[in-house]
C-alpha cells in the first residue's frame, strides 16, 4: 500500500503491509495485536509519519468509512424498511453512492484557500475557499459532477437472477 518494504513473490517492491487484530471478550476489546505482512515497522512508521499520522497503525479510518457507507445506503441501515433482495442489486447501490461520493459531494477537508475572495453579488461575502470534491483533489476532473451525470453513467452488466 504505501512504498519502502521488500518483495516477496509476486507482491510490488515496495509494498507495506499492517494490520491490527482486536480482540473482545463479551463486546469488550481485551487486547490488540499489531501485525506486520509486508515491510519493516521503521519503514511503515516512517511512511505514516510522511503522510502526517502518528505512525501507528490504527483501524480509525477504516472505521469511519464503514459507518459512511452504513448510513449512506439503506438496505445497510440496522434498522430499516429497505432490506437487500439480492447481492446484484446491493451491488449497484453501492456503486452509485461511491460515484456520487466522490465526484459529487464536496468535503470540507478537501476544500482550498482561494488567495482572492471571489465576489458573488449583492450583500453576500465573497467567497473564501474552493470546495472539491475526491475526484478532484485526484485529478480526475476539474469540476463537480451534478447528480444528473453521474446517473447518465453506464452500469455495469448485472446478470438476470444475479444474487
Amino acid at each position: 500500500m504505501l512504498g519502502g518494504g521488500r518483495a516477496s513473490g509476486f507482491l510490488a517492491t515496495g509494498l507495506l503491509y499492517g494490520q491490527v487484530k482486536k480482540r473482545d471478550r463479551r463486546w469488550r476489546l481485551v487486547g490488540v495485536t499489531y501485525v506486520l505482512g509486508c515491510g519493516t515497522r521503521t519503514a511503515l512508521r516512517a511512511a505514516l509519519m510522511g503522510l502526517g499520522l502518528s505512525g501507528k497503525l490504527n483501524t480509525a479510518f477504516v472505521e469511519r468509512v464503514n459507518l459512511t457507507v452504513r448510513q449512506s445506503i439503506a438496505a445497510l441501515i440496522r434498522r430499516t424498511w429497505s432490506t437487500m433482495q439480492a447481492a446484484a442489486q446491493l451491488l449497484l447501490q453501492l456503486e452509485w453512492w461511491r460515484a456520487y461520493y466522490h465526484f459529487v459531494r464536496p468535503h470540507e477537508s478537501l476544500r482550498v484557500q482561494l488567495g482572492q475572495p471571489v465576489e458573488r453579488g449583492g450583500k453576500r461575502q465573497g467567497q473564501r475557499d474552493r470546495q472539491r470534491t475526491p475526484a478532484m483533489a485526484a485529478g480526475l476532473t476539474h469540476r463537480r459532477w451534478s447528480v444528473g451525470e453521474v446517473l447518465l453513467l453506464a452500469l455495469p452488466a448485472v446478470p438476470i437472477g444475479a444474487g
